[in-house]
C-alpha cells in the first residue's frame, strides 16, 4: 500500500484529474486528499494562519502515519477560494512549493496547476 499527498482546492472540478495525475505519476495507489478554499493563498502568503496550520498539521499525518512518498500543492484558475490573477495564484503556487520542500526534504514535492480545461500540468513544466 503506498500513498502520495495532494493539497487540493476544495473545487470539485479538480479532484479526479489530481488524483489520477498523481497516482499515475508517483506509482501509487492511494492519494490523501486535504482540502481547502484556494490552500495556496495560505501556503503561499499566510503562513500564520490557522488554515496553513491546520494544512501543515494534515501533511505531517500523511507523511508520518501514511509514509507519504510525494506531496503535490494543487492551483487553478477561477477559484473561488481564491480569486486572485492567474500571475499571483503561480507565485503563490511556487512559494507554497519552496515551503514544502524546506519542511519535507526527503519527500518529493511537485506544484499542480489545472488549466482550464481541466488538464494537469506541473509547475516546472510551466515556466
Amino acid at each position: 500500500m503506498s500513498f502520495c499527498t495532494a493539497i487540493n482546492c476544495m473545487d470539485g472540478r479538480v479532484q479526479l484529474p489530481v488524483i489520477s495525475h498523481l497516482k499515475q505519476r508517483f506509482l501509487v495507489d492511494y492519494v490523501d486528499m486535504i482540502t481547502e478554499a484556494g490552500p495556496v493563498c495560505l501556503l503561499g502568503s499566510d503562513l500564520e494562519s490557522e488554515g496553513s496550520f491546520s494544512i501543515l498539521r494534515r501533511v505531517e499525518v500523511s507523511v508520518r502515519a501514511h509514509g507519504s512518498k510525494a506531496i503535490a500543492v494543487v492551483a487553478h484558475g477561477d477559484c473561488a477560494g481564491n480569486p486572485v490573477s492567474e500571475n499571483e495564484q503561480r507565485e503563490q503556487l511556487q512559494r507554497s512549493v519552496a515551503l514544502l520542500r524546506e519542511r519535507y526534504p526527503s519527500s518529493e514535492v511537485i506544484g499542480l496547476w489545472i488549466d482550464e480545461s481541466w488538464k494537469v500540468r506541473e509547475l516546472e513544466r510551466l515556466w
